[in-house]
């Protein structure tokens, strides 16, 4: 049974972009089966499109080949490469960043040699890696037409672009970390803070916390919040801090947009980092 191949993007689908990746993956192997993980990453988002592949990664059967290309230097010398991950997964992309919150996982990686894994007749085409190139090599790699090995040169996983990590810690009683995900369709705000670390600081499900908000020492958002599983535990338009899914609370808005109707510039930043975030318990009684 052969590989199914995962693509992401930041093409959007009111174009043919991503239909054409899969017509060339098709078109290869037609035995291939193809799933599409998101192809509406924010234009250029590096990070976003990173975080959305490391938060679905688990869950996609061992050997796995993603295509993830959210790639503003395409055409560039920057380098393209395959990933080889320790579940025997392999990731195609640009070497980028977009691997940063995979990189404990990666067990190898290796260059793409275009001269052997580029699309026959696509030698003048410098704007669609994602067609000519990454979807081509996962394909080859997918059919067994090419090995591993013939993938390209390997070089040292230390080499990988990778972008700063989150940070989260406590201080002074308090869980203190940054804004990591701003983006996504419901409009819910991700933190750095693991689920777990807002339970050693004393607040419990069903308890009120303070959420600070804060952006080059500027407070932005000052608000009391209740903690909770999920958002249904206030009432419609209310806020709260509950535990995400990916293991890390978020901000969210009952039936409603956290980032429209709290803080619509957060759409706008591409660097999420920049605006802090401190969760305090509220004292009960």
């Amino acid at each position: 049974m052969k590989p199914c191949i995962v693509l992401q993007s930041d093409f959007g689908l009111s174009t043919g972009l991503p239909a054409s990746m899969t017509a060339v993956i098709v078109k290869t192997n037609p035995e291939i089966k193809v799933y599409d993980l998101c192809h509406e990453v924010r234009e250029y988002d590096i990070r976003q499109g990173g975080s959305i592949l490391a938060s679905t990664f688990r869950y996609w059967p061992d050997g796995t080949i993603f295509v993830t290309v959210v790639d503003p230097g395409v055409g560039t010398d920057r380098r393209s490469c395959v990933a080889l991950m320790d579940n025997g997964s392999y990731v195609v992309t640009p070497d980028n960043g977009t691997l940063s919150l995979l990189y404990d996982r990666v067990a190898s990686v290796r260059e793409i040699d275009e001269s052997i894994n580029r699309m026959p007749g696509s030698d003048d085409h410098h704007t669609f890696h994602g067609r000519d190139v990454y979807a081509y090599t996962a394909a080859r790699l997918a059919s067994g037409i090419i090995s591993w090995e013939q993938v390209g040169p390997e070089y040292p996983k230390e080499e990988l672009i990778r972008f700063e990590m989150p940070k989260a810690e406590i201080i002074n009683g308090c869980a203190c970390g940054e804004i990591t995900g701003a983006h996504d369709h419901f409009g819910n705000v991700g933190i750095s803070i693991p689920n777990e670390m807002i339970k050693e600081i004393g607040i419990g499900l069903g308890d009120m916390c303070r959420v600070e908000i804060s952006k080059e020492g500027s407070i932005l958002y000052d608000r009391e919040m209740m903690f909770h599983k999920s958002f249904g535990w206030v009432a419609p338009g209310e806020p709260i801090l509950n535990e995400c899914s990916n293991d890390y609370v978020e901000i969210s808005i009952n039936q409603g947009s956290f980032c429209d109707i709290e803080l619509p510039e957060l759409l706008k930043a591409y660097d999420l980092s920049v605006y802090k975030v401190r969760i305090s318990p509220v004292a009960k009684g």
